[in-house]
C-alpha cells in the first residue's frame, strides 16, 4: 500500500471532508476520492460512510487509521535515519491563528537543520481540533493554551512544552482619549464605560463563547460598553488602531500592533493565558525529536 496514499488518507480522516482536505493538501477532490477508493479496494471494505454529500469515518475506518498512522510514522523514521541530511521533512503545525502568527516564526527558526530541509503545512484551527489532530497523527505539532490541555480528557500520549504566557491589557490607539485620561491617573472602572470596546463573539483560541466579551474581561464586575463585535482579529485590531474603540487583548498583540496599554484604576482582575507546544512522542520521527530538543534548550 502506497505511503503517500496513507498520508492523504490520514488528512481526509482528520477533516472528514474532501473539499477541506484537498485545500489542506493542495490537490483536487477528485484525486483524493481516487485515493480513498484505492485504499477501500485494497482493504475490500469501506472505511468511510457516505452521508449525503459528506463522508464520515466508520468503525473500520477508525481502526485502519491507527494502522495507517503507524505505517507512515515508521516510514518517516526510516527516511530520517537513512537519508540523514538529504531528507526533506513535511511538517504540519496546527493551532489558533493568533498563536501561529506569534510563535511560529520563532519556533521554525530554532533548529538550523530545518531551514533547508522542510516543507511546512500550517493549519489554522481552533485549539481543540489542533490537539485532536496531533493525537490522531494528522499534525506533528500544535500550539494551544494550557486551559485547553487541562479541559480535554487526560491524554498521556500527548506531551507539551511551555512556550510562555501573556497577560491581557486594555489596548488603545496612541491618540485615543483614554490614553490621556490614563496618563493623568483618571481612567477608572467607572469612566471606562464611556468608551466603546471591540470584542470577539467567541474566544480566539477555542471558538467558544466565554463570558459576555469572550476575551477574559470580568464584565460581571466591571461592565463595558461593547459596540463592536468581530471574530476576525485583523479587523478588530484595525478598529482599535483607528481610535474607534478599545480592546482587551494579549499583551503581545498590543505590542506587535504598536498599541498603547492603558491602566484602569479599580480594575483588579488580571487575565493571563499560558501557551504550550504540544506533540506526540510515540509518533515523533527523528527530525521532530531534534526539533523538540532544540526548543527545550532555547527556553531553558
Amino acid at each position: 500500500m502506497d505511503i503517500e496514499d496513507l498520508r492523504k488518507f490520514i488528512v481526509v480522516a482528520q477533516y472528514e471532508n474532501l473539499n477541506k482536505a484537498s485545500q489542506h493538501l493542495s490537490v483536487t477532490t477528485g484525486a483524493l476520492s481516487k485515493v480513498v477508493k484505492r485504499i477501500e479496494h485494497k482493504l475490500e471494505v469501506q472505511v468511510f460512510d457516505r452521508v449525503g454529500k459528506h463522508i464520515r469515518l466508520n468503525q473500520r475506518g477508525n481502526k485502519f487509521l491507527l494502522y495507517a498512522t503507524h505505517l507512515v510514522h515508521e516510514a518517516d523514521q526510516a527516511l530520517s535515519e537513512f537519508r540523514g541530511s538529504t531528507a526533506v521533512y513535511n511538517v504540519t503545525v496546527a493551532g489558533p491563528s493568533l498563536l501561529l502568527q506569534y510563535y511560529l516564526p520563532t519556533l521554525l527558526s530554532k533548529p538550523s537543520f530545518l531551514q533547508t530541509h522542510f516543507h511546512v503545512n500550517i493549519n489554522a484551527c481552533w485549539e481543540g481540533k489542533a490537539l485532536d489532530s496531533v493525537s490522531k497523527g494528522g499534525s506533528d505539532l500544535a500550539i494551544a493554551t494550557s486551559f485547553a490541555m487541562e479541559e480535554r480528557e487526560k491524554d498521556p500520549s500527548l506531551h507539551h512544552i511551555s512556550l510562555g504566557s501573556s497577560t491581557y491589557v486594555v489596548a488603545a490607539a496612541e491618540n485615543h482619549a483614554a490614553v490621556t485620561e490614563a496618563k493623568n491617573g483618571a481612567l477608572t472602572s467607572q469612566s471606562l464605560y464611556g468608551y466603546a470596546f471591540a470584542c470577539p463573539d467567541v474566544s480566539p483560541f477555542c471558538g467558544i463563547k466565554r463570558g459576555i466579551g469572550s476575551d477574559g474581561w470580568r464584565d460581571d464586575k466591571v461592565p463595558r460598553s461593547i459596540r463592536y463585535r468581530c471574530n476576525d482579529f485583523g479587523t478588530l485590531i484595525s478598529i482599535v488602531r483607528q481610535g474607534l474603540a478599545l480592546a482587551y487583548v494579549p499583551d503581545f498583540i498590543a505590542k506587535s500592533h504598536n498599541l498603547t496599554s492603558v491602566d484602569v484604576l479599580g480594575y483588579d482582575f488580571y487575565h493571563t493565558e499560558h501557551f504550550e507546544l504540544v506533540y506526540k512522542p510515540s509518533m515523533a520521527s527523528g527530525w521532530l525529536n531534534r526539533f523538540v530538543d532544540s526548543v527545550k534548550s532555547a527556553i531553558s
